[in-house]
């Protein structure tokens, strides 16, 4: 009797563990698929394309985040057109380490196309200064400061053409950023690209698609002319 009833208490701490184990995985099932079909609902009401599959764009952009770590994947993806300009949404992962020190980091990406007739934009990147901005603070080019203090402090600029860092990061447009400190980006070839950590929610498209646009209206027109001339800001 001792010994059925010693196994009894061993296996009702098993069974309740397994239990707990399955109530994870299908509440994990569930809470996805709710996002799934919330982004295809949303992207319906935008007429805007949705995809769960994102082969292939793990690869196409250069830069952070993308190029670290393994098992990389890009997967649900809106696309569809913002003020006129193409662009993509998508969750992007990979995974580092191994064994009980494997992790994954998620990343929300936007990209913007820039324009067919632009030529390849040089890399110009602004992070928030913290977790972000050291996380992408050693990709490209030489750090750039505005000899704004409030702007040098609260920001980290990485660029290949300090020229082009100093016609984009004018006045107006530094008091524009002051609102957009959740998120990096960075003018690369012929895209714009904003990302954060995480994963995104679709309303949450529309403001980052938003922020985008109001970044790019401000880039003067000088600079907009010679890309489109074929001069490389120096």
């Amino acid at each position: 009797m001792d010994l059925v009833f010693g196994s009894l208490c061993l296996l009702v701490p098993a069974a309740a563990f397994v239990a707990l184990i399955v109530s994870a995985v299908v509440l994990t099932s569930r809470r996805r698929q709710r996002r799934l079909q919330g982004m295809a609902a949303y992207a319906a009401t935008r007429e805007w394309r949705f995809s769960e599959d994102g082969t292939g764009l793990e690869n196409r952009y250069a830069g952070e985040p993308f190029g670290r770590g393994s098992a990389r994947s890009a997967s649900n993806v809106l696309e569809g057109n913002y003020e006129g300009r193409p662009f993509l949404a998508f969750d992007y992962r990979y995974t580092t380490g191994s064994g009980d020190d494997r992790s994954t980091s998620r990343y929300s990406v936007v990209a913007m196309h820039l324009g067919a007739l632009l030529h390849p934009v040089p890399r110009l990147q602004v992070s928030p200064q913290g977790a972000l901005g050291r996380f992408f603070g050693n990709l490209f080019g030489t750090d750039h400061l505005l000899g704004d203090p409030g702007f040098d402090d609260a920001f980290h600029v990485r660029t290949d053409s300090p020229e082009l860092a100093r016609d984009v990061l004018h006045p107006d447009m530094r008091m524009l950023l002051a609102a957009y400190q959740d998120r990096a980006w960075r003018l690369e070839g012929d895209s714009m690209l904003m990302f954060r950590r995480g994963e995104h929610t679709p309303v949450e498209i529309d403001a980052v698609l938003a922020s985008m646009h109001a970044i790019l209206s401000r880039v003067p027109p000088v600079v907009w002319d010679r890309l489109r001339g074929g001069e490389t800001p120096r």
